[in-house]
């Protein structure tokens, strides 16, 4: 199999912004409110069309039930993909909310899976903050109290982050993206989102958004909050690389290049999302083009491939 790139898919957001467009010169919807790309994905929410090669609009879906062995590594299945990968232009802030872990999920959200996720910072204005967890000491009863006053920053754990922050979200874990960021997301396969909180805001059409208080109160865990990582680049030939996330859902490594950075996939397949500059994907076959914004889906069966240019990307595996 060649390496696979898809067709991006948007989702207009109450929060959205340009930044896709600006940034990355995506050909974004006229008019609308882009808060989400998403790179990679075979959700029931929206799954992944190929976008050029021999495979040209088979649906990521398609591809797994037919390749599997080629596209996850030999004897490797996992249902749907394993990864949701995105981009996410904040323009404006998101609701404080919270995702359920897979048990949860499994008997709350007929059989579904949990959510835990990471962040890149692509993007940062000055000053910009995310949420990730809640201050120490912070009760259910004192959660509830403020969410009543409406005053639920009170408890609310932030930090201040710059472009090349990276920050883990496991389940469990209120959080939020602040304004004037924008983020490679890694997470689970799952749209599961509990609302907690939203500034009372409303739609083009004065509709609050949907809470979840309920749901959410019995999967926050009150005790967690995390900060944020400064990668830790480790020389290798032609560049250097950072593994900034070890879970049991995903691996994450930033990898900077230089020159050029040879990657051996140990037949797993990979993921790789070009944050910044443009290159070239070379492997036994062939080699394909990636530009800024751009990701690509790195089969298993491709073995070593190698990274050309001067860019900066996200790569992931499971």
């Amino acid at each position: 199999m060649q390496p696979l790139k898809f067709k991006p898919i948007f989702m207009e957001r109450i929060w959205g912004g340009d930044a896709l467009k600006t940034k990355y010169g995506f050909n974004v919807p006229y008019g609308k409110k882009i808060g989400e790309l998403w790179c990679i994905s075979d959700n029931t929410t929206a799954v992944s069309e190929v976008d050029g090669g021999i495979y040209d609009g088979v649906k990521l879906s398609e591809l797994a039930n037919k390749h599997g062995d080629e596209l996850y590594g030999e004897g490797k299945s996992y249902g749907r993909f394993p990864l949701l990968i995105k981009i996410i232009d904040a323009n404006d802030k998101l609701s404080v909310q919270v995702h359920p872990d897979d048990d949860y999920a499994y008997h709350h959200e007929n059989g579904d899976i949990g959510k835990t996720e990471m962040w890149y910072i692509i993007d940062a204005k000055p000053g910009a903050k995310l949420i990730c967890g809640l201050k120490e000491g912070t009760t259910k009863e004192q959660f509830k109290s403020l969410l009543e006053k409406e005053s639920l920053e009170e408890c609310l754990n932030e930090i201040e982050v710059k472009p090349g922050d990276v920050v883990y979200i496991p389940s469990g874990m209120v959080h939020a993206i602040g304004e004037g960021i924008l983020i490679c997301e890694i997470q689970q396969n799952s749209d599961l989102t509990y609302r907690v909180y939203d500034y009372n805001r409303v739609d083009d059409n004065g509709n609050k958004r949907e809470l979840h208080i309920d749901k959410a109160l019995d999967v926050i865990d009150f005790n967690l909050k995390s900060d944020k990582i400064v990668p830790k680049y480790k020389k290798v030939d032609g560049g250097s690389i950072a593994n900034v996330v070890q879970s049991k859902y995903f691996k994450t490594d930033v990898i900077y290049v230089e020159s050029t950075v040879n990657i051996e996939t140990n037949g797993i397949f990979n993921t790789l999302v070009m944050v910044e500059g443009e290159g070239k994907i070379i492997y036994e076959d062939g080699e394909a083009d990636l530009k800024s914004g751009e990701s690509l889906l790195i089969p298993a069966s491709i073995g070593k491939y190698t990274i050309t240019g001067n860019c900066k990307l996200i790569r992931s595996y499971v």
